[in-house]
């Protein structure tokens, strides 16, 4: 006889909280693109992404918090032509990396960006500040961005790139 009041009672709460309405606190989204190196400064040469060719697809997640912030994270496989042992050239993944960033919306689709960097291969770290600008691409939201990496570590001189990055948002 004592399940009818705990049946009740635990009625009356699920009834409750299925009348309970709440609102997210952040919005979960993602993007996908290329980046395409374009020129490079290190240790006094300057080289750029087309020789040897290179080119990075990341991969982002990102939780926005509001219309002004968000956090975001990439993983960027790099793909490059290199030389291998018999002398021929091939295409390679050179180079995995992890980039965590912050995102502040600055209005009219414009939006300003740091991320850590942490390069898997070379073992290179730093920063890459970004600014990016958000477009409708028929419905597809799409973007290009403006990324000035800056990495340092594993005994080399710090580097200093300018790159683009073009890509959709879903």
């Amino acid at each position: 006889m004592t399940l009818k009041p705990t049946f009740l009672i635990v009625s009356i709460v699920f009834t409750f909280l299925n009348n309970c309405t709440t609102k997210a606190q952040s919005k979960v989204g993602g993007h996908f693109g290329f980046v395409q190196p374009i020129i490079t400064i290190q240790d006094g040469e300057t080289s750029d992404g087309f020789d040897p060719y290179t080119i990075g697809f990341p991969i982002g997640v990102t939780i926005r918090k509001n219309e002004k912030f968000a956090f975001d994270i990439e993983l960027v496989p790099f793909i490059s032509a290199i030389e291998n042992t018999e002398g021929n050239t091939v295409s390679a993944v050179n180079e995995l990396l992890i980039h965590p960033g912050l995102l502040w919306g600055m209005g009219n689709k414009l939006t300003f960006g740091n991320r850590l960097a942490y390069e898997t291969k070379s073992g290179r770290y730093g920063f890459t500040p970004l600014l990016n600008r958000g477009f409708l691409l028929g419905k597809t939201n799409a973007f290009i961005e403006l990324v000035a990496p800056v990495r340092v570590g594993n005994d080399q001189e710090i580097s200093f790139t300018l790159a683009l990055h073009i890509g959709v948002g879903f």
